[in-house]
C-alpha cells in the first residue's frame, strides 16, 4: 500500500488504472518504505479556502479541505451545500396551543409565587379556596395563606404525588399528608375551607384531611383583618417551613375561586401574558422549546479506597427523546472556561463525508467518537444510550450500536483527556450549551422537543437543577400534533 504524508494534488499511473494521491509540495510518494522519484508529480501548495469566503459564517481550514460552521445558538445550521446557513425549523409539529383560562404555576424557577394577593376585611372572615388542578410533578407548592413566617399560616403542597398541608398557628408548626396520588395529569377539583375551627381539604368533593386548628387565618392588624395569599410559591424562605419542600411545581390551575371570586384581576393578567398560561394538553416528559438550557453540578469520578488513590470514572446517559427539530444538543459536560468536554447531540449532516443525514453524534470536544443514524422526524420516541469509561465509548439508538469514527489509539487519547478534565470543575448541561465557540463542538444549537434524561442511573428532575430556563417545562410536554390529510 502507498503511505502518504500530508496531502493534495498528484496522480500515480498503475496497471490497474489511475490512482489519485493527495500530495502536498515537498512530500514524497513511498511504496513499502521506498521513495518513488521516477513517478512524475506536479505538486501544488495547499489552498486556504477560508480566504476565498467559501463559508457564510465561520470557516476552519485544514490541509486540502475546509469546514463551515453556523451559529447554532442563533438557530442556524448548515445548508445542503455545506457552505451557507439556514434556519433550524421544526420537522415535527407539537400541539402548542395554550388556554387563556389557565394559570401555569411553574413559570418562576426561583420558586417565588406567580400570584400574590392581599385581602383586608372589617369582620373576621373564613378562608375558602377552590380550584381545578392538573400536574405530573410529584412535589411543589400550590398555595400559601396567612401572615408572617413566625405567626399563623398554611401551605398546601405536593410531596410524592400526594397533598401535604403544613401549618403554623401562633408559632406552633404541624404537617400532615393524606388522600390519593394526584400527579397523574388529569384534572381534579381541590378545595380548602376553614370550618368550625377545622381546616377541611377535599379532592373532587371528597374530604381527605380535617385538621383542628386554634384560631383563624385572617389576623387582626390596625383594626382590619388581613390575609396574604400566594400561588405557586411561598413569601418567605423554605427553611422557615415546618419541613423544607422544593416549591417549584410544574402544574396548572383553572376555575379558581379565592374567597368567593374577589380576584377577577388575576384572569385579566393571565389573558394578557401567554407565559402565565398552560398548554391545553400535556403528556409526561420535559419540554425544551429550543431557546434555553438547564444545568446541574454532578460528579462523574470516584476514588476507590481499596486501591489507594486510583480514580475511576464513568458517564452513562439514557435520553428518551421525541424531537421537534433535527439539530440540537441533548446533553453536554462543560468544564472550566466553557470547554465542552463531552456532548451528545442531534445533527443533520455527516461532517467528514459532507452528506446530509439525520444522526446522533457523541463527541469529546470537537472530535466525533461515534455516529448513529436516527429517524428524528418520525414523531416517535427514541432512546439514545451513551456509555463512556476507561477504554470504552459506545453510542446506541433504539438498541442499535453506532459506528466508531476514530481509531483505537485516537479513542484512548480522547478518553484519557476526558478523564483528566472530569477531575476538575464540571457542569452537566441539558438541552443546550452556554455561549461557546461554534467550532469547539459539533453542535451548539438548542434542543427542541420532549426529553427525559437518566445520568449514571439517576433520572434528572429539572426542578432540582442548579439553573433552568423559565420556558422549559420540568414535568409536562405538549403532544405531537397529528395533522389529518
Amino acid at each position: 500500500m502507498h503511505r502518504l504524508r500530508h496531502l493534495w494534488g498528484c496522480a500515480l499511473q498503475e496497471p490497474s488504472g489511475l490512482l489519485l494521491l493527495p500530495l502536498r509540495q515537498g512530500v514524497h510518494l513511498q511504496l513499502q518504505g521506498e521513495d518513488l522519484p521516477r513517478y512524475p508529480c506536479h505538486s501544488h501548495p495547499d489552498v486556504d479556502e477560508c480566504q476565498q469566503d467559501r463559508c457564510e459564517q465561520t470557516c476552519v481550514n485544514s490541509p486540502g479541505s475546509y469546514t463551515c460552521h453556523c451559529n447554532g445558538r442563533g438557530g442556524l445550521k448548515l445548508s445542503p451545500d455545506m457552505d451557507t446557513c439556514e434556519d433550524i425549523l421544526p420537522c415535527v409539529p407539537f400541539s402548542m396551543a395554550k388556554s387563556v383560562k389557565s394559570l401555569y404555576l411553574g413559570r418562576m424557577f426561583s420558586g417565588t409565587p406567580v400570584i400574590r394577593l392581599r385581602f383586608k376585611r372589617l369582620q373576621p372572615t373564613r378562608l375558602l379556596a377552590e380550584f381545578d388542578f392538573r400536574t405530573f410533578d410529584p412535589e411543589g407548592v400550590l398555595f400559601f395563606a396567612g401572615g408572617r413566617s413566625d405567626s399563623t399560616w398554611i401551605v398546601l403542597g405536593l410531596r410524592a404525588g400526594r397533598l401535604e398541608l403544613q401549618l403554623r398557628y401562633n408559632g406552633v408548626g404541624r404537617i400532615t399528608s393524606s388522600g390519593p396520588t394526584i400527579n397523574h395529569g388529569m384534572w381534579q377539583t381541590i378545595s380548602v375551607e376553614e370550618l368550625d375551627r377545622n381546616l377541611v381539604i377535599k379532592v373532587n368533593k371528597d374530604a381527605v384531611m380535617k385538621i383542628a386548628v386554634a384560631g383563624g387565618l385572617f389576623q387582626l392588624e390596625r383594626g382590619l383583618y388581613h390575609l396574604n395569599l400566594t400561588v405557586g410559591g411561598i413569601p418567605f424562605k423554605e427553611s422557615d417551613l415546618v419541613q423544607p419542600i422544593n416549591p417549584r411545581l410544574d402544574g396548572c390551575m383553572r376555575s379558581w375561586n379565592w374567597l368567593n371570586g374577589e380576584d377577577s384581576a388575576i384572569q385579566e393578567t393571565v389573558k394578557a401574558n401567554t407565559k402565565m398560561q398552560c398548554f391545553s394538553v400535556t403528556e409526561r416528559g420535559s419540554f425544551f422549546p429550543g431557546n434555553g438550557f438547564a444545568f446541574y453540578s454532578l460528579n462523574y469520578t470516584r476514588t476507590s479506597l481499596d486501591v489507594g488513590t486510583e480514580t475511576t470514572w464513568e458517564v452513562e446517559v439514557v435520553a428518551r427523546i421525541r424531537p421537534a427539530t433535527d439539530t440540537g444538543v441533548l446533553m453536554a459536560l462543560v468544564g472550566d472556561k466553557d470547554v465542552v468536554l463531552l456532548s451528545v447531540a442531534l445533527v443533520d449532516y455527516h461532517s467528514t463525508k459532507k452528506l446530509k443525514k439525520q444522526l446522533v453524534v457523541l463527541a469529546v470536544e470537537n472530535v466525533a467518537l461515534a455516529l448513529m443514524e436516527i429517524k428524528v422526524c418520525d414523531s416517535q420516541e427514541h432512546t439514545v444510550t451513551v456509555s463512556l469509561r476507561d477504554g470504552e465509548a459506545t453510542l446506541e439508538v433504539d438498541g442499535t450500536k453506532g459506528q466508531s469514527e476514530v481509531s483505537t489509539a485516537q479513542l484512548q487519547e480522547r478518553l484519557d483527556l476526558l478523564k483528566t478534565r472530569l477531575q476538575g470543575s464540571v457542569l452537566t448541561f441539558v438541552g443546550g450549551l452556554p455561549d461557546v465557540q461554534v467550532t469547539s463542538t459539533p453542535v451548539t444549537a438548542f434542543y427542541r422537543g420532549c426529553m427525559t434524561l437518566e445520568v449514571n442511573g439517576k433520572t434528572l428532575d429539572l426542578d432540582t437543577a442548579s439553573y433552568k430556563h423559565s420556558d422549559i417545562t420540568s414535568h409536562s410536554c405538549p403532544p405531537v400534533e397529528h395533522v389529518t390529510a
